[in-house]
């Protein structure tokens, strides 16, 4: 197949996002070929866990009446065959369809395989938040491994994504881990905003507690009360441990004046805000209207 065809058939599409579109124009930009489902090997890196078997035969369907309209992603491997580095849905689809070829674009061996994979699925909407924390901690594992530090901020950038979301993707995966595997099996069930809402807990117990809320068809408002009322009940405890200091008022001055002063400083997008946050925020609020009556 021609280098001109690899260069302008549209079935690119945004598997082209992955790789660097300067090789567009270079002559050794891989072509896009036909091969064998017979010598691609499934990654062990794969960020995706989960594949539901009625969306995997709604691809297939798809694929059978409308072809296939993004090729998949493969290397080449030094004992043969090739390694697939992203699609890999597509690639089952087409073993349902008894396929025996697929359309891909071998990338060269210096591309960043488990980067480009995490890329390519982090554009779709159906990655779990949980699959897409485990795979932000992976490059951040695989760069300390080369004595290397990723950076939330760093790690924002690379993927395309706000740091807050890096931020909550890679808190999720550190929630309990008999929540995570609960979620793997019922995640269709549960809102990403409802398993962010079980962020910002210093207590396992009380995790599981709503994570059991989540099960039970708790709303996230509902979750979130809960939470709350988890922590109006810690901070009597922790205020009555506290030694004598200045008087109420000048305390609260002192307080709000420099919230005043660090929200002037920076620009706030909501966007931008985390659940607790806004929790926050909100907490902040209703005082400031208690006090002023306003």
């Amino acid at each position: 197949m021609s280098k001109k065809f690899a260069n302008t058939n549209p079935a690119f599409g945004l598997a082209t996002a992955t790789i660097n579109l300067d090789r567009v124009t270079n002559p050794d930009f891989p072509e896009v070929n036909e091969i064998l489902l017979d010598s691609i090997h499934p990654s062990p890196s794969q960020p995706r866990t989960i594949f539901d078997d009625a969306e995997l035969s709604g691809l297939a369907s798809s694929i059978h009446t409308h072809g296939l309209k993004q090729p998949i992603l493969l290397r080449r491997r030094a004992e043969g065959g090739y390694l697939l580095v992203a699609g890999e849905r597509r690639y089952r689809a087409h073993r349902l369809l008894g396929r025996d070829k697929i359309l891909a674009i071998v990338v060269p061996d210096n591309e960043d395989i488990e980067a480009t994979a995490l890329i390519e699925n982090l554009q779709r909407v159906d990655l779990t938040p949980v699959d897409a924390g485990r795979g932000l901690q992976g490059l951040q594992e695989r760069a300390a491994e080369r004595g290397e530090k990723l950076t939330q901020t760093a790690l924002a950038q690379f993927i395309g994504k706000s740091q807050s979301e890096v931020t909550r993707l890679l808190n999720i995966v550190k929630l309990p881990a008999a929540v995570l595997n609960e979620y793997e099996v019922i995640h269709k069930d549960v809102s990403k905003s409802a398993l962010t809402e079980l962020l910002g807990i210093d207590n396992e117990a009380m995790t599981i507690h709503l994570w059991g809320m989540v099960k039970d068809g708790a709303s996230v408002a509902e979750i979130r009360k809960a939470k709350a009322a988890y922590r109006e009940k810690l901070e009597p405890a922790a205020q009555a441990t506290e030694l004598p200091k200045a008087a109420p008022i000048d305390k609260a001055r002192k307080q709000w004046r420099t919230v005043v002063t660090s929200l002037s400083k920076v620009e706030i997008r909501p966007q931008d805000l985390s659940s607790e946050d806004m929790d926050d925020l909100r907490r902040l609020r209703d005082a400031i209207t208690s006090i002023i009556g306003e």
